[in-house]
């Protein structure tokens, strides 16, 4: 049985959205250019906490692959900006900057995506990716998509399926010297050989570009996940409560503001899109998860075990917890099971 819960597939709804303009630049791509400008110095290339910084000015960096493998996309925005860190299931360093003045929303969205792609890619990365993003665009986007997806605007002529190098599942296969031998040589009746025109240091910045166009969707593709969700605006916090927990009629108000409904909305269009397939969508009685999970995936089945904890008491909490456990724990589905908090 497959379960990744609060590691790789928590996800809040506005995490997974990503403005158009910007849908050509992979987010580990860009994220890996913040890392290495502001963070390698002290966790090190390869993000286990020992760069030189650190080792310097004697500073407990943490390993990084170990609080990404562990935290959900919220907690790890929280550490990274400083915002909730006393809530954080782990040890922050004193001396970790709060960079929420520094990186906008995108950046620290972009920033998560390396760090999750540096804690789980089994293949280093051999050359310039910087180098391997225009090589892509010149010679591979035209039958592996923009995006790298696969789904090139030469795929419908020439009734072929390439590989989708967003899909960890596909690309983890290949070592890097397997990747370039295909760029090299070619593969199939379609893929072109790039010898003689491609050097070395060029193949290995595309061999690199490959490995960061890395996306979690394509570990949704074969179902028997548990996705939790969040909508982005559900946030607690130390002076208001749960300000967003309403009338478990939900007819007293409005819940989901137009660009709620529109982002929920989008959100279930790309699960649909990319056939991602869903068994059965749980929800908590909030009104604002309600309408979000019949707005994304249309079906829900509200449950009172995804109540937020904060709101009650401590031994219906602990009830609530074993019951969350056991639904995930012996869920075996096809599809994937979505949880909204």
């Amino acid at each position: 049985m497959k379960i990744i819960i609060q590691t790789l597939v928590v996800m809040s709804l506005l995490i997974m959205m990503t403005p158009q303009v910007l849908a050509d630049l992979p987010p580990a791509f860009e994220g890996r250019k913040l890392y290495i400008s502001h963070c390698q110095l002290c966790h090190a290339a390869d993000g286990k906490g020992d760069g030189p910084l650190a080792k310097a000015m004697r500073i407990d960096a943490e390993d990084l692959t170990t609080v990404v493998r562990s935290g959900s996309d919220n907690n790890l925005i929280k550490i990274i900006t400083g915002k909730g860190r006393h809530a954080s299931t782990h040890r922050i360093s004193a001396s970790m900057p709060k960079w929420e003045e520094v990186f906008s929303e995108h950046q620290i969205k972009a920033l998560v995506a390396y760090l999750r792609f540096l804690s789980s890619s089994k293949h280093d990365l051999i050359g310039d990716p910087e180098i391997g993003l225009q090589l892509y665009q010149k010679y591979c986007a035209i039958c592996h998509g923009i995006e790298g997806d696969g789904k090139g605007i030469m795929t419908e002529l020439l009734r072929i399926k390439p590989i989708d190098h967003t899909n960890p599942h596909k690309t983890e296969k290949l070592d890097n010297k397997e990747l370039a031998t295909s760029i090299l040589d070619g593969r199939g009746k379609f893929m072109p050989a790039f010898r003689g025109v491609l050097n070395q240091s060029e193949v290995d910045g595309l061999v690199s570009y490959i490995r960061l166009l890395y996306q979690i969707w394509g570990k949704l593709e074969d179902g028997g996940l548990v996705i939790l969700m969040r909508p982005h605006t559900v946030d607690m916090n130390e002076e208001n409560g749960d300000s967003l927990l309403r009338d478990p009629s939900c007819k007293s108000k409005e819940n989901l503001s137009e660009k709620g409904k529109m982002n929920a909305a989008s959100i279930g269009e790309q699960f649909k899109s990319r056939g991602i397939p869903i068994e059965s969508v749980l929800a908590s009685q909030d009104c604002l998860a309600k309408e979000t999970a019949k707005t994304a995936f249309g079906q829900v089945e509200p449950v009172e075990f995804l109540s937020l904890m904060e709101t009650i008491p401590e031994q219906q909490a602990d009830s609530y917890t074993a019951q969350l456990e056991r639904r995930i724990g012996s869920y075996s589905g096809k599809g994937n099971l979505v949880l909204v908090k």
